[in-house]
């Protein structure tokens, strides 16, 4: 049985719950490199076309993943009762939260794209509260405040050169937030009865249908002869890496940790992104960004504490994790 497979234990140790926050770590800088190769795609592949071959190709992956795990003697299946549920989650993710990121990622900025997304822990602690589904400490709440803040220092030069452009990107990114903070309240329950791969096969599937059905005109009639090779590469790493890969690895970590602690490493986002734009472009760093940079870390870790010290409440249910037959 492997890490994605292992079941929920209740009362989990800290040692597990650092783990989980590490892989956590890995999932948002995956995500915040993603954003600035995602637009070298975009900057020679027309939005819906590069929808479509993304969804395509998410989708048949996941469905290889599945076929392996069957052969491997794994179940695969799913209970009927579910499928609500995972439609559910399928549509908040994949038909909403992806196709308003990356259609204002096509709008906007890597950065201005990174910064609005990394609120998806306000929006989710604003649902949890609403919903009445997870507590949220006080000293939660103002460590979530400081890294928000932490991230505005950091990315306000950006901000405020683009602050007479900010327009219909900008708005669907943050919409998007709202919906990822809603696709992980939702998917968390599923991550608690199926193996993360069986999760994701079947709401990528579900999620994926209307938007490849919308995108496909676009894809066959656009010219993918001139679509240079670093342009591909970008286009295979969304499918790979920062779709199937990534998300695979936060359901794990939202079965583990819940959504409020998840969550809150998306303040890092826009950090990631930023640095790979130094890495990739070149880009200098000064005292505001290191500043920045300094706030949110010490938002989360004020967070981290708060969270560690209410993790009496109730567990997630225990049960089986490779799937149902």
């Amino acid at each position: 049985m492997t890490a994605i497979d292992a079941p929920v234990a209740a009362g989990e140790d800290s040692r597990a719950a650092r783990r989980a926050d590490l892989v956590a770590l890995l999932t948002v800088a995956i995500w915040g490199v993603s954003f600035t190769f995602n637009k070298r795609a975009l900057d020679e592949i027309e939005v819906a076309a590069f929808m479509c071959v993304r969804y395509l190709g998410m989708v048949a992956l996941a469905w290889a993943v599945l076929l392996v795990r069957r052969a491997a003697g794994r179940p695969i299946g799913i209970v009927r009762a579910d499928l609500p549920r995972l439609a559910l989650a399928g549509i908040l993710g994949y038909s909403i939260f992806i196709v308003l990121s990356t259609v204002g990622l096509a709008r906007t900025t890597a950065f201005s794209t990174a910064l609005l997304v990394g609120t998806a822990p306000l929006f989710a602690a604003l649902l949890l509260w609403m919903l009445r589904l997870e507590t949220i400490a006080r000293r939660q709440v103002g460590g979530m405040l400081v890294a928000f803040a932490g991230v505005l220092v950091f990315l306000a030069d950006k901000m405020l050169a683009r602050l007479s452009d900010a327009g219909l990107g900008d708005l669907l990114c943050l919409t998007g937030a709202l919906f990822f903070a809603a696709y992980s309240i939702a998917s968390k329950p599923l991550g608690a009865r199926y193996a993360v791969p069986v999760m994701i096969a079947h709401t990528s599937t579900i999620g994926s249908i209307p938007v490849i059905l919308a995108t496909l005109p676009a894809a066959l009639a656009h010219d993918w002869t001139r679509v240079s090779a670093p342009a591909w590469a970008s286009l295979a790493w969304t499918i790979l890496v920062p779709v199937y890969f990534a998300w695979t690895l936060w359901g794990w970590v939202i079965a583990r940790n819940g959504v409020v602690r998840a969550s809150l490493f998306m303040f890092l986002v826009p950090v990631a992104g930023a640095l790979a734009s130094r890495l990739l472009y070149g880009e200098t760093f000064h005292a505001l960004k290191l500043g920045g940079a300094a706030l949110i870390l010490a938002g989360l870790a004020v967070a981290r504490r708060a969270g560690a010290a209410r993790r009496g409440e109730a567990p997630t249910p225990r049960a089986s994790r490779d799937g149902v037959t």
